[in-house]
């Protein structure tokens, strides 16, 4: 018996929560604007809504195309800011590549003794003390542009 109890139980409770539904009042305001609520205002109607049809709702065909663009613009603008965004640690790489680079050479000018490049033949071909104060400078400039 206490079996059939429980079945009856729940078929109540199925039964209940199927029949359960919310009204919806319907009010004009003193600007004349339409209004919609769950509770009841004053001068207000209570207005059956017929749940059951689905897609009954028409779409303008003009609101439907601005919606698309909307969104073709929405997408294109991302993909924009993507590629800037590419573009821009690619530079932020180069830069730091350059500083690196730079801060390097700097280091080697200012230790070595002397500086020298190799000719076609292999000879040394030392650089003077004025062409490496200004290659020096020039370092200093680009460690400057570079490491920021």
């Amino acid at each position: 018996m206490p079996y059939f109890k429980k079945i009856i139980i729940t078929f109540l409770l199925i039964q209940y929560s199927c029949c359960s539904h919310a009204e919806i009042y319907k009010w004009v305001d003193e600007q004349g604007e339409t209004h919609y609520g769950d509770k009841s205002v004053v001068n207000s109607k209570e207005v059956d809504v017929d749940i059951s049809k689905q897609g009954h709702i028409k779409i303008n065909n003009k609101r439907e195309i601005r919606r698309k663009k909307l969104l073709e613009t929405y997408a294109d603008d991302q993909q924009r800011k993507d590629k800037e965004k590419k573009k821009q640690k690619k530079k932020r790489k180069k830069l730091k590549r350059e500083c690196i680079k730079s801060k390097d050479r700097l280091r080697h000018y200012e230790r070595a003794s002397s500086l020298y490049k190799l000719d076609k033949d292999g000879n040394r071909i030392t650089m003077s003390n004025e062409k490496r104060e200004q290659k020096t400078s020039a370092l200093r400039e680009k460690i400057k542009k570079y490491c920021k």
